[in-house]
């Protein structure tokens, strides 16, 4: 009997020991895989605060030709309702050839944000407020942006289709020679046709399609506002959850 106890005995010790081993090795390993996931989720971080700088600047020249935009639909408005001179027709044209610029939209990167998600980086962020930066940015403020592109879109061939028996304007573009490096190419546009009706005073439409042009951008450009305000905000929530 004392045999089969102190068998026994050494068994449980036996049993137990192995039980706290595996039982270490579980918990290492998830301790080990923790730290991974953490390091993974900074360095996708890291790489956000690189993707939002691009994207701030993409904002930066989609304004840049939105505000050409809409400086030329403020001419042609004030030319069409003028009583005094009109403009030359040149100069009406290559006004009306800025327009071209109405529906140019923001494409926002995701990739990095996806990769957050699909790597449960997103619960890995300590930073609560953080957290709600990204999701309502990604998935809530961007959307609505991408939806604005389409009605710009849309605008912007139905009416001049619309507009085609008062005014047509052909146009070829010239790449600029200049140091300024930009994602969007620099071109100056030459007007090598253009065809404006005896009507063109007359016509309702051509002074509607430049008010429409007018509300229509000045939204968008605040939702584009909106954007770039979350995108710096999230540079410096970053920043905070990285330090």
């Amino acid at each position: 009997m004392n045999i089969l106890k102190i068998a026994a005995k050494k068994h449980f010790r036996e049993g137990i020991f192995i039980f706290i081993s595996v039982l270490g090795a579980f918990a290492l390993e998830s301790y080990r895989e923790s730290i991974l996931q953490v390091k993974l989720k900074d360095k996708l971080l890291k790489q956000l605060t690189v993707m939002i700088a691009e994207d701030i600047s993409q904002l930066n020249e989609v304004h840049k030709k939105l505000d050409l935009t809409l400086n030329s639909a403020e001419i042609l408005t004030d030319d069409f309702l003028s009583k005094d001179e009109k403009l030359n027709q040149e100069l009406l044209a290559k006004k009306f050839s800025d327009l071209r610029f109405m529906n140019l939209s923001f494409f926002p990167q995701y990739g990095i944000y996806n990769q957050l998600l699909s790597s449960n980086g997103l619960e890995n962020i300590k930073d609560e407020k953080l957290k709600k930066e990204l999701v309502y940015l990604y998935e809530n403020l961007l959307k609505r942006i991408q939806a604005a592109d389409s009605v710009l879109d849309e605008m912007r061939w139905k009416t001049y289709l619309n507009l085609s028996s008062q005014i047509v304007v052909l146009s070829s573009d010239t790449e600029q020679n200049q140091v300024e490096v930009s994602d969007f190419p620099q071109f100056e546009h030459e007007v090598d046709y253009f065809y404006i009706s005896e009507d063109y005073y007359d016509s309702m439409d051509v002074l509607n399609f430049y008010n429409q042009i007018t509300l229509y951008i000045n939204q968008y450009k605040i939702g584009l506002n909106n954007v770039e305000s979350a995108l710096e905000s999230l540079l410096v929530s970053i920043e905070n959850e990285l330090n």
